[in-house]
């Protein structure tokens, strides 16, 4: 994505330089844009370093114009896939809403077709009073995409809300609006479960498995990336993605609860979580003491989560399942399409570890004409963008 970067003259822009860098490091092109004001808090020298691209507006050491055979604004505007204002302050905000161009800035938000994102930071007061907030009701008319800012301490020693919002936020917002939109999941509900379930032995052990539900919460990414409307139920510890409604959920009977609870107004599900097969018959209240002699633990099984949605789906909702398999992985993916009634199962081999944590992994998916061509090996974020891609596909060959 070809991102322009706009830096007004709020503190928080030094957090600008890191919000470039990570996009940058994302495979992103970045050029950013120094308003006057915002020249004052970091140096062009500093974002075209991180950037390598030139930094335009505002410099020190040549004025906000420069001798140049190509009308700025205009060549920027048609760069740009996206438009990113970090940190947005009450007057960029207001000039913009009111349809003023003094500076470069200003200018190339008038002139730019591209999707915009303001990440506001400013004082309390000034964010809560009402012609800030009119303006941005104003700027989100238009079409523009706002990342509200946080509370916490700010720079003037006040708390309350103003405060920039998280950096990492940030880039997931401009990803979430500037990745194009696949029509066939734009607007569709897609409920996704990810991460392990955990069955308490007592109040200090549990029975639970390697899943961390990376896969899952990347899966989420990608859908809302591509205008999908997604719900996801989520075990583990691992942090929600922005932008994701999310369900924190511990044992697999929460997880059937959460799920049910949303199943008949989703369009489709994909059932990545890793759900404990089995749970103490009599979970101790207490912490189990050692013994002496030989110890035993009753288990029984937990409900099939995906099985029961599956069977209780209307004719318009799909459901997609994930399988780890150490052993072959192809013959038990098609048993399992078939038992529970799935439209695809996507399958992982995990003989000797492969495919826990960060490490890259392959998928391969089975439908009812048999194994596809595998997906990967991939880093788990392109994994997912691939598996969305190739299931978007698969539902254009559908049947209406």
């Amino acid at each position: 994505m070809q991102i322009i970067l706009g830096i007004t003259g709020g503190v928080a822009a030094y957090k600008s330089a890191e919000l470039a860098r990570l996009l940058v490091n994302q495979g992103h092109r970045v050029r950013c844009i120094l308003t006057e004001a915002g020249a004052r808090f970091i140096t062009p020298l500093t974002l075209t370093s991180l950037t390598g691209e030139p930094c335009y507006g505002a410099n020190p050491d040549q004025g906000e114009w420069r001798a140049s055979p190509n009308i700025e604004h205009i060549e920027l505007a048609r760069w740009a896939d996206l438009v990113a204002v970090v940190p947005a302050t009450a007057n960029i905000l207001g000039k913009a809403a009111n349809g003023l161009a003094s500076d470069l800035l200003s200018t190339l938000l008038l002139a730019t077709r591209a999707p915009v994102l303001w990440a506001p930071a400013m004082n309390t007061g000034m964010w809560e009073h009402p012609a800030v907030q009119a303006n941005l009701a104003r700027l989100r008319s238009f079409g523009h995409a706002v990342v509200d800012p946080g509370e916490g301490v700010l720079a003037c020693g006040e708390e309350g809300s103003g405060k920039l919002a998280e950096v990492a936020s940030i880039a997931e917002a401009i990803q979430v609006h500037g990745t194009p939109k696949l029509r066939i999941l734009s607007g569709r509900r897609v409920l996704i479960t990810s991460g392990p379930t955990r069955e308490d032995l007592d109040p200090v052990r549990t029975l639970t498995n390697r899943s961390t539900g990376a896969m899952g919460i990347e899966l989420a990414r990608a859908l809302r990336d591509v205008g999908a409307k997604v719900q996801l139920v989520l075990g583990g510890d691992l942090a929600a993605p922005w932008g994701v409604e999310t369900v924190r959920v511990r044992s697999a009977q929460q997880m059937l609860e959460a799920c049910e609870a949303r199943w008949a107004d989703s369009d489709g599900l994909l059932a990545a979580a890793a759900v404990a097969d089995q749970r103490p018959e009599s979970p101790s209240s207490e912490k189990v003491k050692k013994g002496d002699g030989a110890e035993t633990v009753v288990l029984v099984r937990t409900p099939d989560i995906l099985a029961r949605l599956s069977a209780s789906r209307r004719q318009d909702q799909w459901v997609v399942g994930f399988a780890a398999e150490s052993e072959q992985h192809l013959a038990h993916a098609s048993a399992k399409l078939a038992k529970k009634g799935l439209d695809a199962v996507l399958v992982n081999d995990v003989q000797g570890g492969r495919g826990f944590g960060a490490q890259a992994n392959t998928l391969t998916p089975v439908t009812a004409s048999g194994p596809h061509p595998a997906i990967g090996p991939l880093s788990k974020d392109q994994l997912a963008r691939a598996v969305v891609q190739w299931w978007a596909h698969q539902l254009e060959l559908r049947p209406d």
